[in-house]
């Protein structure tokens, strides 16, 4: 309990800057615009955690964490338009972390709630991922093949 209380005190310090630096600065070189995902992983690790702490079922501090999760899920939605334009880079390997966390996460919301349908949502949610993944590997393979992958 004790190392996830310094768990989400660091969060909430650590998010808290980097959100300010977000929006009062600049917007970030191209290459660093899709480090902006890792903001996902936060809550989900903290959801996962509480989870392991916590027991079966679901309560009011899992619903809070989650409902940072999905106000970080949202954020992601926003920016897609933004990372669809950039040119691929290293900084696209900061996907794979946190949207597989928030994919672990969900799983583990999925078994807890076991709504009609969990094995679907469960299948869907392992593909989606596994795809995320898989692209984000094929298309580092294709640059580093055209030697374009670590061009500034």
């Amino acid at each position: 309990m004790a190392s996830f209380g310094l768990g989400i005190a660091s969060w909430v310090l650590l998010s808290s800057v980097v959100l300010n630096r977000l929006i009062t600065t600049k917007r970030l070189p191209g290459a660093l615009q899709p480090t902006m995902a890792i903001e996902v992983a936060p809550p989900a690790l903290a959801g996962i955690a509480w989870f392991a702490l916590a027991g079966r079922g679901t309560n009011l501090i899992a619903y809070a964490i989650g409902g940072y999760a999905v106000l970080m899920a949202v954020v992601q939605v926003r920016l897609v338009p933004v990372y669809l334009k950039l040119r691929f880079s290293p900084g696209f390997w900061s996907f794979t972390f946190p949207y597989a966390i928030a994919v672990t996460w969900g799983l583990e919301w999925i078994t807890r709630a076991d709504p009609p349908g969990a094995t679907a949502y469960a299948i869907g949610a392992i593909t989606a991922i596994s795809i995320l993944i898989a692209a984000i590997a094929a298309r580092t393979v294709i640059a580093l093949a055209r030697g374009e992958f670590l061009r500034g």
